[in-house]
């Protein structure tokens, strides 16, 4: 497009120079062919003026030759004969102005035909220039009007290719703001994938403690369980063996002995193996002790059930844990905001 811009430029330069070339010559020959007119027309100024002083001449020689002929009827020969070679003097001198005036005429005539021929040339020239500037003209406006088109084509190419380039840029911006969050989102999601997986591992490595831990409390809670069952039935051979002991004291002095065999065996070490809640010197509470031993046992049998149940469902431990704080800053609330009231007694005499 630029290229062809160029050459058009060119081609509409050469034409004008052309053009001028064409003026130039074209005036010359005008100032030629003025020159030329004012040569004729000097010519034939000269011509004229020759005329009249040869005509002034000839009048005058006549009037000289007719004033001689009506003079004294020619008085003496040398009169007559002087007066004849004036005549024939008069004469040769007017053949000699007729030649001049005959050859100023071809002169003239000559120089008409080359006017006539200088203003033939002049008018076919100036028609061929005219012709030619015309051309030119022609081919100048076409030159003039494909330089508008092909520059009108060129700003709406220049206006689209701007069109182009803004719409490039914003939809360049638009790709990287949308890259920016698409990375963003990407190293959100890395970080929550990272931190996921590490929750995940230390969620699995306390879901893991916890089952150990859980495991090793069951198996507390089925010793202790067995533990317990030991314990009441100890008890029951050692209130029973008291009774034995209480009965044959009142029986009889003798010292006899009681059978302690089924005491002595591997129930008796078994005993002695299992932590004891009361002790031996305590034997005559028995009524209190059959009490605190009965209400021992419930508790235990209740805490062993509910460490069953919170092991069993972990929502209850949750639900348990949640009322616990809760219960706790309730608490906290309640020691933080509660003021006691101030009861001032006023003295009686007042």
């Amino acid at each position: 497009m630029e290229v062809e811009r160029q050459n058009l430029a060119e081609t509409v330069t050469l034409a004008e120079r052309k053009y001028s070339d064409e003026k130039k010559k074209v005036d010359e020959l005008q100032q030629q062919v003025k020159m030329y007119k004012s040569n004729v027309e000097s010519s034939k100024q000269e011509l004229i003026d020759y005329k009249q002083k040869a005509t002034r001449i000839l009048q005058s020689k006549e009037k000289l030759i007719n004033s001689l002929k009506e003079g004294s009827g020619f008085e003496g020969l040398d009169n007559s004969t002087a007066n004849s070679m004036e005549l024939e003097e008069l004469r040769h001198e007017k053949e000699m102005q007729r030649e001049e005036i005959q050859k100023l005429m071809g002169q003239i005539h000559q120089l008409r035909a080359e006017l006539q021929d200088m203003e033939a040339q002049q008018v076919s020239e100036a028609e061929s220039a005219r012709e030619q500037l015309q051309d030119l003209q022609d081919q100048i406006a076409a030159h003039k009007a494909s330089k508008q088109e092909l520059e009108a084509e060129l700003d709406r190419q220049k206006q689209e290719f701007r069109y182009i380039e803004e719409d490039l840029y914003r939809t360049k911006n638009t790709l990287q703001s949308r890259i920016k969050d698409r990375e963003e989102e990407i190293q959100k999601l890395r970080n929550q994938l990272t931190n996921k997986t590490l929750s995940s591992s230390s969620q699995s490595e306390l879901e893991s403690r916890l089952h150990q831990l859980t495991e090793t409390l069951i198996q507390k809670q089925t010793m202790l369980e067995s533990l317990s069952t030991e314990k009441n039935s100890l008890v029951f051979q050692l209130e029973r063996l008291e009774q034995q002991m209480k009965s044959a004291a009142g029986s009889g002095s003798n010292g006899s002995s009681i059978n302690m065999s089924g005491v002595d065996n591997g129930e008796g070490t078994r005993l002695r193996n299992v932590p004891v809640l009361f002790n031996d010197t305590e034997t005559n509470l028995a009524g209190m002790y059959g009490k605190v031993r009965k209400a021992a046992s419930s508790i235990d049998q209740f805490s062993i059930r509910l460490g069953i149940f919170l092991r069993r469902y972990p929502i209850a431990r949750v639900f348990v844990i949640i009322y616990m704080a809760l219960l706790h800053l309730w608490v906290m609330i309640v020691l933080l905001t509660y003021t006691p009231e101030m009861h001032h007694d006023q003295p009686h005499g007042k």
